[in-house]
């Protein structure tokens, strides 16, 4: 992740459908900004799709609606931004059942509950500057209801926390919602996401 177009975050994350990212967190207060990450977006190639923008927004509708006047199309998920000041979310111990791994892959921390050697759980943060940006907190609906997304997150802020990292950022669909806010996450914005067509 990398902040190299005037406030917009690149994000590169390397997959087939979504290559690259464009993330704005003050689109409502300078909405040119997403008319240049609609920009970047559409210019990026690859074809259908492979530009995504990402939009933190008081004004949901409004946002909607610029992004369709600028030829993207809106995706239809609810999500929202949260933040955590870090030493505010609590330390959790994994069940003995299951094993934790954390590595450092440059700025990017990757954390996995395993369970005789597969995984069942997993998590990474991107650290930037002082921020870390959660993504990808996934467990197997198998093994879910065990804390394990809570015990990814615990390591994932400690290893973020001792990189530097002060503020924790992640975007929540209906699905993580619950689990962020138990473990002291706020609701900051609403999100709004679309692609190139």
């Amino acid at each position: 992740m990398e902040d190299d177009n005037d406030g917009i975050l690149t994000v590169r994350a390397g997959e087939e459908n979504r290559p690259t990212e464009y993330v704005v967190l003050d689109g409502d207060d300078k909405p040119e900004r997403v008319e240049r990450a609609a920009d970047l977006a559409l210019a990026g190639g690859g074809g259908r799709g492979a530009g995504w923008i990402t939009l933190a927004t008081d004004d949901k509708e409004a946002r909607i609606e610029q992004l369709e006047d600028l030829g993207l199309e809106v995706q239809q998920d609810q999500d929202w931004l949260m933040t955590i000041q870090l030493s505010e979310q609590p330390a959790l111990k994994l069940h003995e059942r299951y094993a934790l791994h954390t590595e450092l892959e440059s700025d990017l921390i990757i954390t996995r509950a395993t369970l005789h050697g597969g995984v069942v759980s997993s998590g990474r943060m991107a650290v930037v500057g002082e921020d870390a940006v959660a993504d990808r907190i996934e467990t197997d609906p198998a093994h879910r209801r065990r804390g394990l997304g809570s015990a990814v997150m615990a390591s994932l802020v400690e290893t973020a926390a001792a990189q530097g990292a002060k503020r924790g950022i992640l975007i929540a669909s209906i699905d993580g919602l619950r689990l962020y806010r138990s473990l002291g996450w706020k609701v900051v914005a609403d999100i709004v996401i679309a692609r190139s067509r």
